[in-house]
């Protein structure tokens, strides 16, 4: 913060000429000390302090793409690590709301774990699952009956897969093969 030194009422104009210069010369100063920070051109802000606050938002227009408060991170948009995730406490995978009873289509896994209602008229032949984003990992879950897979949508796999009640199957999908990859399988058949 400048330090300005006032100027009294009964101070002449002339004999204050070098406090007001102290002053302006103050103002520059922080002012070129604010310039170093925010470019007012580029719009960027340059830091290396801490910053203190109670939210952080970022909105692209339309949405928070980014935002921080005293309880969490929420963001709205693909995040890339290019470094290791160090995970301090539990992982949490999100679950379609209730019983599915239509799978989703191409690239709209919106979810890591799905609970299929297997008594559904949908999943009462072997279900063709779509394509899924490349590495996407998904956990389909069977309740009330067995849900049958069809086989073309899997790598390695000679037979439709199927899930009892109860049952869970972990799988993930690569792109460039475009097939899914069976990383775990629980009260399942599944015939390679």
């Amino acid at each position: 913060m400048a330090s300005i030194t006032t100027i009294l009422g009964t101070d002449s104009v002339s004999s204050s000429r070098i406090v007001l210069n102290n002053n302006f010369a103050a103002l520059n100063q922080e002012l070129a000390d604010i310039a170093n920070l925010f470019n007012t051109t580029s719009q960027t802000l340059t830091l290396t302090g801490l910053i203190t606050g109670g939210t952080l938002k970022v909105n692209n227009g339309t949405i928070d793409t980014f935002k921080v408060n005293s309880v969490d991170a929420v963001v709205n948009v693909p995040v890339t690590f290019n470094q290791d995730v160090i995970i301090g406490n539990g992982l949490m995978h999100s679950v379609f709301p209730s019983s599915m009873i239509t799978l989703p289509s191409a690239n709209s896994y919106n979810h890591t774990t799905y609970v299929l209602d297997a008594t559904n008229a949908t999943f009462s032949s072997p279900v063709l699952l779509a394509d899924a984003d490349n590495g996407q990992e998904i956990t389909f879950i069977s309740a009330g009956g067995t849900v049958t897979l069809d086989n073309a949508a899997f790598s390695g796999v000679t037979q439709d897969i199927q899930i009892f009640d109860s049952g869970s199957l972990t799988i993930r999908y690569i792109g460039s093969l475009n097939k899914f990859f069976v990383i775990s399988a629980s009260n399942c058949l599944v015939t390679n």
